[in-house]
C-alpha cells in the first residue's frame, strides 16, 4: 500500500491527498444520520412491461435505424409528455452518427418531428466519420439538445460534439454553427455522459487523455469560460488513469460526477462533487473527493443519483471478469458511507451466476434503487431492484433480478424514472427479427 501512495502522490495534486488513501481509511464519525428512506415497495405489477405503450401491446416502441450494424438509444429524457431517445447507429460502410427521436407518451413515433420521428445528424459526408451520443436533454422553448464526442477515423483529435435541434426535428441555426458544434479542448475528448441543467447551460463528463473530464457549454453550445475559469473544463489526474462514467446537478447547482480510477489494471470508484464555478467541493469527501473500493477487486461506477435529502447514490458493477456482478454504493451529503445501506454502505450481492455489466441506474421516489445492464450466461437485459436497506427487493423479478426481453438481440442501455410506478427503459436490437438492421428500443414498465 505504501508503494501505491507514492505513485498517487506523483500524480495527484496536493491539496487531493490525504495521508492515508480514503478507499483504505476506515469509515470515520461523521455529522448528520444516515439517509432514510420513505419505503416504496415493489407493487403488484413491478417488472411487467406496460401493454398500453408502444407496438400491439408489447410495451415496447421500436425505431429502425435501417442496414446499420450496430447502435441503440443511450439516452432518455421526457418534456411536455412527449419521450425523447437518443443514440447512435453505425452504418454498413462505416461511419457513426446521431439518432434521435421522439415519441408521443403512448410509445408512437411523433410525425412532427424530423423525417417520421427521427433524425440523422453527422459532422461530415464520409464513412471515416464517427460521432457517438452520450446524452441529450430538452431546454426551455422546446430544444432538444444531444451531447457527445466526434472522432475522424485516421486522423485527427477526438472532440466534444454538440447538435441542437428545433421543435421539428430540424438543426437549430441559433446553436453552434448551423445547429452543431465541436469544441476541442486540446487534446483527444471522449464523453461518456452529459446534462442540461434547469438554465440550459450543457454539462459533459469522459476523458482528455487519461484524465477525467468535466466540461460546460453555455445554452447555445460555446464553451462556458466562467467554468473552471477561463478554461470552461477541468481535468483531475487520480493515479495513472481515470473517466468520469456520470454526471448529476443538485439543487444548488453543484455538480456530482461518478466513474473510475486504474492503476495497475485494477480499478476502483471515484466520486466528486464541484461547487458551480467548476471548483471540488471541499465540504465532501476529501476536498471533494472520494476513492472507494477494495484493494483486491476491480470496481467501476457508471451511474449517479441524488436523494431529495443530499445523499448521493452510485451505482457500477464489481469483480473479476466473468463474475462481475452489480453493486450500488450510498453516500450520506458530507460524503461519508451511509452504514445502514448494505454493507457499510456497500450493496454487492450476487446478481447472477455470469459476468453481469451495469449500464445505468434509477433512484424510485421511494428510495429503492433499480441498475439496468446486461448479463448472465447469455448477456440478456437484465434489472436488479435493490430495497432502501441495499438488500435485493424478494418481490421484484427472481429474488430481485428480472430478465427483460428487448428483442432477439437485445441489450439494455438506459433507465429512467417517469412516474413513482413506470420506469422507461432504453436499448437497441441488433438482429434478423422482425427485419434486417439495428433497431432503438424504448419500453414503459411497472414498479
Amino acid at each position: 500500500m505504501r508503494a501505491l501512495f507514492a505513485t498517487v502522490a506523483l500524480l495527484v495534486p496536493s491539496h487531493l491527498l490525504a495521508e492515508v488513501p480514503a478507499a483504505s481509511r476506515p469509515p470515520a464519525a461523521h455529522a448528520g444520520a444516515a439517509l432514510r428512506c420513505a419505503g416504496a415497495e415493489a407493487g403488484a405489477l413491478a417488472g411487467q412491461l406496460d401493454p398500453s405503450f408502444g407496438e400491439e401491446g408489447t410495451g415496447l416502441a421500436r425505431v429502425r435505424f435501417g442496414a446499420d450494424d450496430d447502435g441503440g438509444f443511450f439516452a432518455l429524457d421526457v418534456a411536455g409528455g412527449q419521450i425523447v431517445a437518443g443514440g447512435w447507429g453505425q452504418g454498413g460502410l462505416g461511419g457513426v452518427r446521431f439518432r434521435v427521436a421522439r415519441l408521443t407518451g403512448d410509445g408512437a413515433r411523433d410525425p412532427g418531428f424530423g423525417d417520421g420521428g427521427t433524425v440523422m445528424t453527422s459532422w461530415a459526408a464520409s464513412t471515416g466519420d464517427y460521432v457517438y451520443l452520450a446524452g441529450v436533454g430538452a431546454q426551455r422553448g422546446g430544444g432538444i439538445v444531444a451531447v457527445g464526442w466526434r472522432d475522424r477515423f485516421g486522423g485527427g483529435s477526438a472532440d466534444v460534439a454538440l447538435a441542437r435541434y428545433a421543435k421539428d426535428g430540424s438543426l437549430d441555426p441559433g446553436f453552434g454553427d448551423g445547429g452543431k458544434r465541436l469544441i476541442d479542448l486540446g487534446g483527444d475528448e471522449v464523453i461518456q455522459a452529459g446534462l442540461v441543467a434547469r438554465d440550459g447551460r450543457i454539462v459533459v463528463v469522459g476523458q482528455r487523455d487519461g484524465r477525467l473530464l468535466i466540461a460546460r457549454a453555455t445554452a447555445d453550445g460555446a464553451l462556458d469560460t466562467s467554468f473552471a475559469r477561463p478554461r470552461g473544463h477541468r481535468t483531475v489526474a487520480l493515479w495513472p488513469s481515470s473517466v468520469a462514467e456520470a454526471v448529476a446537478v443538485d439543487l444548488r447547482g453543484r455538480l456530482v460526477v461518478a466513474g473510475s480510477v486504474e492503476s495497475g489494471g485494477q480499478r476502483d470508484m471515484v466520486v466528486l462533487r464541484l461547487r458551480p464555478d467548476g471548483a471540488l467541493d471541499g465540504s465532501f469527501g476529501d476536498q471533494g473527493v472520494i476513492v472507494a473500493g477494495d484493494p483486491w477487486i476491480d470496481e467501476r461506477a457508471v451511474a449517479v443519483a441524488l436523494s431529495p435529502d443530499g445523499g448521493v447514490v452510485v451505482a457500477g458493477d464489481a469483480g473479476p471478469a466473468g463474475a462481475r456482478d452489480f453493486q450500488v454504493r450510498r453516500f450520506l451529503p458530507d460524503g461519508a458511507p451511509d452504514l445502514e445501506f448494505g454493507e457499510g454502505g456497500v450493496a454487492a450481492w450476487p446478481t447472477t451466476g455470469g459476468d453481469d455489466q451495469a449500464e445505468d441506474m434509477a433512484l424510485l421516489p421511494g428510495g429503492a434503487v433499480v441498475v439496468a445492464g446486461n448479463g448472465g450466461g447469455a448477456a440478456a437485459p437484465l434489472l436488479a431492484r435493490y430495497a432502501c436497506d441495499g438488500a435485493l427487493d424478494p418481490a421484484f423479478g427472481d429474488g430481485g433480478v428480472l430478465a427483460v426481453d428487448l428483442g432477439e438481440f437485445g441489450v439494455l442501455r438506459t433507465v429512467r424514472v417517469i412516474s413513482g410506478d413506470q420506469i422507461l427503459l432504453g436499448g437497441g436490437d441488433v438482429g434478423m427479427t422482425p427485419g434486417p438492421g439495428t433497431y432503438g428500443v424504448v419500453a414503459r414498465m411497472w414498479m
